[in-house]
């Protein structure tokens, strides 16, 4: 246990951060869309949109019941699904060979801010990644146990992950194929006899019955279906972006080089997990190189023959987990050279720069705009602002979490400028970066500046007529 002291501090101070952005962060676009479906509740509305995470607006509404409305109190199942993802990660790091393979694994799977931020909001993507960590847990567990509880629990658990959000449908799909050929279909035609295969039939079916009729619903209504990207470096360019957590603009050779080397990577990561078990003999490995497989082959065939945009960003959160698992060990398994645990070092030192580097408790890389909403509204209300215009994200925070508030509202009146058909009606404007007000004829008005918000540029600008 005492060597194991350093990983606990570093769960433990990982929880920590998570925590307190969880009261510190303002409320963020999409959480305020999610707190305004439960708090305004018409199924059409939380049906229509992709936005809705089932088990995160239960959460919410679970809040609003005992009367809390505040953004810590509307994240509380992301803020305890952190505790329960890093508390697995915990024991999977324990479980490695040598310090500089935990040092290493600690820098994946510990430090990654652009995780860490969606373990801070009240979003479907923090009980997500839980889920699918406590799946993945409980199945390696009931294959070297063959205990049926568990593997039941793990494939309960996959179910959950897609359920409370739709992009771990994947590793669902993955998890699922793999979890019938080792339970049932090894058994040969005897599995049809079996009660606990038409058990776990009916709750894949239901499952997916769920995700699937919500999806027809969205592209019926309103073709929300969530982020998406039809440019597969723009997948790969995304993920360096969350790893070094910044928003960088590639050329096209860098994208392309950086798309080579990661999917190379990935590849070669999972052929040795599949093909080369007998060398390493690690059955997490092995399996977690089957699920990655099996949901890189999905994609392909969704982009290449259906024409299905590809997961990025946040929804290609899902493979955040099997990815960093099968990089663990094919580093460790495959790599044996002198300087190796050189480079492990040089890497994790890396990660904790640019941990200690861009750590923040008020910024949320996706939505870096929203930074300190709540100060710039407070500002706006103190100086007896009547008629606001602002973009439509700041707008959606208003109008969708402040205003549906029974104690945070605001006396002034905002309207988003997309929808407006001229500015006349606003005293003052809340703009944003780059600006833009070319949509409007401003000839007869004068604009004054009369704050400057630095952290997101915003400008407080007052309107009169000339």
């Amino acid at each position: 246990m005492k060597k194991n002291y350093g990983i606990v501090i570093a769960v433990c101070l990982v929880i920590l951060y998570v925590a307190i952005r969880s009261f510190t962060v303002d409320v963020t676009h999409d959480e305020a869309y999610s707190f305004y479906n439960v708090k305004h509740f018409w199924y059409v509305e939380s049906l229509c949109t992709a936005n809705t995470h089932w088990l995160n607006s239960i959460a919410i509404k679970i809040a609003l019941l005992f009367g809390s409305e505040s953004n810590w109190a509307i994240r509380w199942l992301s803020t305890f699904s952190a505790i329960v993802f890093f508390t697995i990660c915990y024991f999977f790091i324990r479980s490695l060979n040598n310090i500089y393979q935990k040092l290493f694994a600690c820098a994946l799977l510990l430090f990654n801010l652009y995780v860490l931020d969606y373990f801070g909001l009240a979003r479907g993507y923090a009980s997500g990644l839980m889920f699918e960590a406590i799946a993945i847990l409980l199945f390696i567990k009931s294959v070297r146990e063959q205990r049926r509880s568990f593997a039941f629990l793990a494939l309960l658990s996959a179910g959950l992950s897609a359920i409370g959000n739709y992009s771990f449908v994947y590793f669902f799909i993955a998890f699922s194929v793999i979890y019938f050929f080792c339970f049932h279909f090894k058994k040969g035609h005897s599995f049809f006899r079996s009660k606990a295969f038409y058990i776990d039939a009916v709750l894949c079916l239901a499952v997916l019955g769920f995700i699937v009729r919500a999806w027809i619903f969205i592209i019926k209504c309103s073709m929300d279906l969530g982020a998406g990207t039809d440019s597969i470096k723009e997948v790969c360019t995304s993920f360096i972006n969350g790893l070094v957590y910044s928003k960088f603009t590639y050329s096209g050779t860098a994208s392309t080089v950086i798309t080579c080397l990661l999917l190379g990577l990935i590849i070669i990561t999972c052929w040795y997990g599949i093909f080369k078990f007998k060398v390493h003999k690690k059955d997490i490995y092995f399996f977690c190189s089957l699920m990655l497989t099996i949901i890189l082959f999905i994609l392909a065939v969704n982009f290449f023959c259906l024409n299905i945009v590809l997961p990025y960003e946040r929804s290609a959160l899902f493979m955040f987990p099997l990815v960093c698992i099968c990089i663990i060990y094919f580093v460790s398994e495959a790599f044996h050279f002198p300087g190796k645990n050189i480079v492990l070092i040089i890497y994790t030192v890396m990660s904790l720069f640019i941990f200690s580097r861009k750590a923040t408790l008020t910024y949320t890389l996706d939505f870096a705009p929203q930074e300190y909403t709540r100060s710039v509204f407070n500002y706006i209300d103190s100086i007896g602002a009547t008629n606001i215009g602002m973009g439509w994200q700041t707008y959606g925070v208003y109008r969708n979490y402040y205003q549906m508030t029974d104690k945070f509202k605001y006396h002034f009146k905002g309207l988003p400028l997309q929808d407006a058909d001229n500015i006349t009606g606003f005293n003052y404007l809340l703009l944003t970066p780059p600006y833009s007000l070319a949509m409007f004829d401003i000839t007869k008005l004068n604009f004054t500046a009369v704050k400057v918000f630095p952290k997101t540029n915003s400008v407080l600008v007052k309107v009169t007529k000339k």
